[in-house]
């Protein structure tokens, strides 16, 4: 194990990319230990990634960026003005409301930061908020894009995870903790607004018939989540299927819908879909390598016993999973983090006797802090450069909003009746 670990941390800190750095450490492994053979690679690497669940991946992504391309997402801004464009920090609102919207589309967090940030980010330093300011919540309100259903993160913990696993109360149970996250956000923001006198973009004011007028134009958009969710809470298809389906709308609704989607556009979306799915895609083969070498030597065993030694409390166990995330969080992304981990850290929360569809929950929650947390965060390095300033001014307005979401992962941690009762609605 002095090996894998030496040669990971090794190559981490030479910056070699993550999905080959679990590589380099499994062929380390097996080169140097007695009694391994490198012919059991390729059977690892692939079956790491021959799954048909994990189709819904490329389906997903695609679906998000088809919905950018056909004009879905200027009529969620527009609706979520409607709605909060009237208060003082108007557009600061409006930023995390579509945020909201939006990842009910894409389930892919850094999709929502680019496409939010460089709709809205301009417009926020043209109205008079700092740049830095703009940067920073637009990076975390992306956060809400892996935890409010349809989710990329959810299903790649599921798959990874392994059985008994229900994606669709995985995606139900997201929607509560998902709102807190938006809420709160709002919450800092009021208090910002007054503070740092923001302006209000709304001039109009309130007009019902104006949020009705929005709600119509943007109902293309908002009925992507429900014919996700539906679908899948419905029995009509799985998950994977139900990728395709939001493709298959999409294509359909940006041709001859809103008429803004051309065949190159689609041609597009296949070739993105194809490169953001090939990093998940590598990271999950490597990975496999991994996760068969220590669950061969029963590392998640002598991990659990050894935690059982110190303690049998499962809220202190979620503590340190918590805090030892948010860590890893500052020098690994998301995904790298769960693919990693879960192996490992899965059965031990099954020795626990934690609920795995709550513990996934929490764990897909925390990763997404790397996305604002240097020197990492790929949220902030999406929109520091649109913002037009530098990570180290981000990093100074960041700790507001860190500390909301570590308050709200602690309370869906410890109170999990706060989000269970959601999906206890549909039979879950």
């Amino acid at each position: 194990m002095l090996i894998l670990v030496s040669v990971f941390a090794a190559t981490i800190l030479l910056g070699v990319p993550v999905a080959f750095c679990l590589g380099l450490a499994g062929i380390a492994f097996v080169l140097f230990t007695p009694g391994q053979s490198l012919s059991i690679l390729p059977t690892l690497i692939f079956g790491g990634i021959d799954s048909f669940p994990l189709m819904a991946i490329p389906f997903f992504i695609m679906a998000g960026d088809l919905m950018t391309r056909a004009g879905v997402l200027p009529k969620l801004v527009d609706l979520a003005d409607a709605l909060v464009g009237h208060f003082r920090g108007g557009l600061a609102y409006v930023n995390i409301l579509a945020s909201m919207f939006f990842a009910g589309v894409t389930g892919v967090a850094v999709a929502d930061a680019a496409a939010i940030g460089s709709m809205l980010v301009p417009s926020m330093i043209k109205q008079g908020y700092t740049r830095s300011f703009s940067a920073v919540l637009t990076a975390s309100a992306s956060i809400m894009g892996p935890i409010i259903p349809p989710s990329v993160a959810m299903l790649i913990y599921a798959y990874v995870y392994g059985g008994g696993i229900s994606v669709a109360k995985l995606f139900l149970l997201g929607v509560v903790p998902g709102c807190l996250v938006g809420f709160g956000m709002m919450g800092l923001v009021a208090m910002f607004a007054y503070r740092h006198h923001f302006p209000i973009s709304a001039v109009g004011g309130f007009s019902l018939r104006n949020v009705f007028k929005k709600t119509v134009a943007a109902i293309p958009g908002l009925m992507v989540p429900v014919i996700i969710l539906g679908g899948i809470i419905g029995g009509w298809f799985t998950p994977t299927e139900a990728g395709a389906v939001a493709v298959t709308y999409g294509i359909l609704l940006g041709v001859f819908v809103t008429r803004q989607l051309k065949l190159k556009d689609i041609i597009g979306c296949f070739v993105q879909s194809c490169r953001t799915s090939a990093v998940v895609f590598l990271l999950l083969a490597t990975a496999n390598m991994i996760s068969y070498i220590l669950v061969s030597h029963q590392v998640p065993q002598t991990v659990a016993s050894y935690f059982l030694k110190f303690t049998n409390s499962p809220q202190l166990f979620l503590l340190f999973t918590i805090v030892f995330l948010l860590i890893l969080g500052f020098v690994l992304e998301a995904v790298a983090t769960m693919i990693m981990l879960i192996p490992v850290f899965g059965p031990i929360a099954q020795t626990f006797g934690l609920e795995p569809h709550h513990f996934g929950l929490i764990v897909v929650m925390t990763v997404q802090v790397a996305l604002i947390t240097p020197p990492v965060a790929l949220g902030l390095f999406i929109c520091t450069p649109i913002a037009g300033c530098t990570l180290e001014e981000a990093t100074r307005d960041i700790w507001p909003f860190l500390f909301l979401l570590f308050v709200v992962i602690t309370l869906v941690a410890f109170v999990p009746g706060i989000t269970q009762w959601f999906p206890r609605l549909f039979g879950y």
